[in-house]
């Protein structure tokens, strides 16, 4: 019963230097494919934010972010009819045909659809002293009401390459 009664000395010393412990943590590395932000100064190692966020966009926008490389909104390429030539039956060409066409309607859909998405993905990483520099942008109040990542990329190239 003695143990439980009033701790000894050491016990005190032990205990006090353990709440005094201070446990180490060590620095997080950045994950692979992860985006950094992009900060505002001099040294912000652009390139590095650049080829970083169009890894991660390819990845989640797939052609989409074809726009990081070209600076232009990516646009599929209309099927051919003469591609379709192996086809001697005309019913198969027809459907053959028809179901290309498809295809190319539903990615460019997904292509609209997805410019939202990808401007907000691009806005994410983006500082606050970054953000206020890209709102000073000529077109800023165009694409910012239209969520044109394109053209939010273009004004970032500007912002960084002058």
């Amino acid at each position: 019963m003695a143990s439980q009664s009033t701790p000894t000395k050491e016990q005190t010393d032990k205990s006090t230097w353990q709440a005094k412990k201070k446990t180490y943590v060590p620095p997080v590395k950045k994950q692979p494919g992860e985006v950094p932000i992009l900060y505002l100064h001099k040294g912000s190692q652009f390139h590095v934010f650049m080829d970083a966020i169009s890894k991660a966009a390819m990845k989640e926008y797939g052609h989409s972010a074809k726009m990081f490389e070209t600076n232009v909104k990516y646009v599929p390429s209309l099927p051919n009819k003469a591609s379709f030539a192996f086809l001697t039956d005309p019913d198969d060409f027809k459907a053959a045909w028809t179901e290309a066409i498809k295809s190319y309607t539903k990615e460019m859909l997904n292509v609209d659809t997805q410019a939202p998405k990808l401007y907000s993905f691009i806005w994410q990483y983006l500082s606050v002293g970054s953000i206020e520099e890209i709102k000073q942008h000529k077109d800023f109040a165009k694409f910012s009401v239209e969520k044109d990542p394109v053209a939010l990329w273009k004004a970032i190239v500007e912002t960084y390459n002058h």
